[in-house]
């Protein structure tokens, strides 16, 4: 007889931990034959040849702050194993994206992390055969994926317990764990 096995409420959770990240790295490059303070100041230039200057404008990244620095947390409660099916327990990963002094309100939002062995696109929990999908506009995001949006219109997410049907689940707290990037486009 299968008996259905429970997943403890205060410990059934996916965790994403948050950064602001990498912004875009922009330069330009012109050809200036006048003098100027990059240049040497004695260049013997030949015949055939002449001074180039290079400059550019790094864009830092994102003055962002996700969730106010505080983890995000989505908590499942209790679950049963066999109620495991892609669509039940659906929960809404709850942030916030506060961004000061940007050169531009065009984002984007990515959710990384390790996958399962049974579904690429679904994060790897500490119970074997148990995984945890991230869904945009109910369908699955890929993990690395990533969602544009105009800042302070953050994406609506949510997540979703998925399991491997030819694993026997085994009862017990669970977590996953993934990140949660924002990014100028």
């Amino acid at each position: 007889m299968d008996m259905e096995q429970r997943f403890n409420t205060s410990k059934a959770v996916l965790i994403l931990l948050m950064t602001t990240f990498t912004g875009v790295l922009s330069s330009t490059a012109v050809a200036n034959t006048s003098s100027s303070m990059f240049a040497p100041k004695a260049t013997s230039v030949s015949p055939g040849m002449v001074p180039v200057n290079i400059t550019g404008y790094v864009i830092a990244p994102p003055p962002c702050v996700i969730n106010n620095g505080q983890m995000v947390e989505v908590n499942f409660g209790e679950i049963m194993s066999t109620r495991i099916d892609g669509s039940n327990y659906k929960q809404p990963v709850v942030y916030k994206v506060e961004c000061t002094k940007m050169p531009t309100n065009m984002m984007k939002i990515s959710v990384g992390g390790n996958s399962t062995g049974f579904d690429s696109n679904a994060l790897r929990t500490n119970i074997t055969g148990l995984g945890v999908r991230i869904l945009y506009q109910n369908k699955t995001l890929r993990l690395g994926q990533t969602i544009n949006f105009t800042y302070p219109n953050a994406p609506t997410l949510e997540a979703i317990p998925v399991r491997d049907y030819s694993a026997k689940l085994t009862g017990g707290d669970f977590s996953a764990t993934a990140t949660l990037r924002v990014e100028y486009q």
